[in-house]
């Protein structure tokens, strides 16, 4: 009797287990859902966006100021999903490097789209160390540029000119300034570049955006009315550390904002802000 009940167990099982596999499976390898996914993760004072395109590709945009942005994509990618498919470091300062440093270290990266600006701290040099450890191949941005995340998805570069690899001490205005594209959406990603870049790239390309990642968290150095005027955003999301002592972002932005008409999404109020697009339409995700 007792064999009898072990053989029927082990039938019994091995059914159960394969059920249970396939739940799995479904659940969460990946699964293009033929939208593209942008997310504006909350990891404080720094920038950090996550984007998954409409076949399922995923990109991360800078990575904040510490290891924070580790725990916003474990929400954002699926379970036991450790790599990218890019990364694209917009400048060195230590509110965008840091957290790509801690990725490098923990996921396995395909491609990094960086400027190649240097500055003499210890992250960035980690950076470089990390790239050449892993072998990861490596695009450096420039103005005219397009890049494919897929087949229908295009990140077009607007900023910076060229490639400068020399030290400098303020990188904000090297920043890379691009539209992400897909279909008939197009979102506008800035950096902490100022209105003096800004004010070099308006009369060279169609700005027109549904959402702008709006510069430097806020400041008011940056997100010019000119900008906006030719930006014409319905969305406008900032990425800002709650009680920063920087005052970001500022009333001056926050005014020029809403005097455009355009609906403000902050991460320090409403934390990681989402936005899915079917190609045609993008909405936000409550």
């Amino acid at each position: 009797m007792e064999i009898q009940t072990k053989q029927l167990l082990k039938y019994l099982i091995a059914p159960l287990l394969l059920v249970a596999t396939v739940v799995w499976v479904a659940n969460f390898q990946r699964q293009p859902d033929f939208l593209m996914h942008i997310d504006f993760l909350d990891v404080g004072q720094g920038d950090a966006i996550f984007i998954q395109t409409y076949l399922g590709n995923q990109i991360l945009i800078d990575g904040g100021p510490s290891s924070a942005v580790l725990a916003e994509l474990g929400e954002s990618l699926p379970p036991m999903d450790r790599s990218l498919d890019m990364v694209i470091l917009t400048h060195p300062d230590a509110d965008h490097i840091t957290g790509i440093v801690e990725v490098l270290r923990r996921y396995k990266v395909k491609k990094v789209l960086f400027t190649g600006v240097k500055v003499d701290t210890a992250a960035d040099r980690e950076f470089e160390r990390l790239l050449e450890q892993n072998h990861t191949e490596t695009i450096y941005a420039h103005q005219g540029q397009r890049v494919w995340l897929d087949q229908a998805t295009v990140f077009d570069i607007y900023w910076p000119r060229s490639q400068p690899i020399e030290i400098i001490k303020t990188a904000n205005d090297t920043s890379i300034i691009g539209k992400l594209s897909f279909g008939k959406v197009q979102i506008l990603l800035t950096g902490d570049a100022t209105s003096r870049v800004e004010d070099e790239i308006l009369p060279l390309f169609n700005l027109d955006a549904d959402l702008l990642k709006v510069g430097h968290h806020g400041s008011k150095s940056s997100t010019s009315a000119e900008w906006l005027k030719e930006v014409t955003p319905d969305y406008a999301a900032i990425q800002v550390g709650a009680s920063n002592t920087y005052s970001h972002p500022t009333r001056e932005v926050l005014d020029r904002l809403t005097s455009s008409g355009t609906r403000i999404f902050r991460t320090d109020l409403d934390g990681t802000i989402r936005f899915t697009s079917d190609g045609v339409t993008l909405k936000e995700i409550d």
